[in-house]
Formats: C-alpha cells, sequence, structure tokens
C-alpha cells in the first residue's frame, strides 16, 4: 500500500463529512488489521476498487452515530439504523470515492464498484482478497467516536 495512493482517500474522505454535515473530524491513532479484525460497528459500507489501483475503501458506524448523522443530512428523524441509514453512508462513501477517483485520473484507471452496505458487521460476500491488510483510521466529532475509515489497497 503506497502512502501516496493512500492520503487522497483520507483527504476526500473529511472533506466530504464537513461538506454534507458540518462536521470537522479529528482523526485518532490509526491501526492496521486484516479483514477478521477488521471494526464493522453497526453498520457499514464497502466499495471495492478495480484497475490500476486495486483495493477495498470501508467505513463503518455504530448505531448512535449513524442515526445522527443521516438525522442531519436527511433532516429527518430515524429511530434506529434502516434502509435509509444504509442509504445515507452509501452516498457518502460513494462521493468520496468518486472524488478521490478524479484524484487518479491522469495517472491510474480505477473502476468503483457500487456500494455494499452491510449491517451488524455481517459480509454478505467474499471481498476481493480477504488476505489485504487494512488502515484504519477512527474519527470524532467534539470528543464522540463517530467513524472508522478503513481503506487497503494493492
Amino acid at each position: 500500500m503506497i502512502k501516496e495512493n493512500v492520503y487522497p482517500f483520507i483527504e476526500e474522505f473529511e472533506s466530504t463529512i464537513l461538506n454534507i454535515s458540518g462536521w470537522k473530524l479529528t482523526a485518532e491513532r490509526p491501526y492496521v488489521t486484516g479483514i477478521g479484525e477488521l471494526n464493522q460497528g453497526d453498520t457499514a459500507s464497502i466499495i471495492e476498487l478495480s484497475g490500476d489501483i486495486q483495493g477495498t475503501i470501508a467505513v463503518s458506524m455504530n448505531e448512535g452515530p449513524a442515526i445522527e448523522f443521516a438525522d442531519i443530512v436527511t433532516k429527518t428523524t430515524h429511530n434506529g439504523v434502516n434502509s435509509e441509514v444504509e442509504d445515507v453512508i452509501a452516498e457518502v462513501v460513494n462521493i468520496f470515492v468518486g472524488q478521490t477517483k478524479k484524484h487518479f485520473e491522469k495517472i491510474a484507471a480505477i473502476d468503483i464498484s457500487l456500494p455494499i452496505s452491510i449491517r451488524n458487521g455481517e459480509f454478505s460476500r467474499p471481498l476481493s482478497d480477504n488476505n489485504m491488510r487494512y488502515i484504519c483510521i477512527p474519527y470524532q466529532f467534539n470528543g464522540k467516536p463517530k467513524f472508522v475509515l478503513s481503506i487497503a489497497l494493492k
């Protein structure tokens, strides 16, 4: 995993969250893990990359922060993680990965999958490479845990 390829994903994620919700996130200490130890939270959205840069990008959240975020984005109240909350998270992942793809257009061809939504850490199918290592970055807003951004690139 080349750090020059990872940083644009981090920058676009933070920028997208700020633009959509007004939350200026604070990154905690990153850690590296395999798929078996991946913090998937109560809900997550995953996009797979193929082409010159391959890998998986995931954003996971626990129920409380996911609902809070969806409430802000949709300007409605949610009582639990439902399909609309999952759609909000999936759309955020789609937006920031799409923006990151533009960053690489002149140097690499990248295709992105549609986002896959997951509840309670249940992957419905194998990811592109279960042996990849993930850089996981937990984020806080106002001192409270909100997101975990996980990036695995080949």
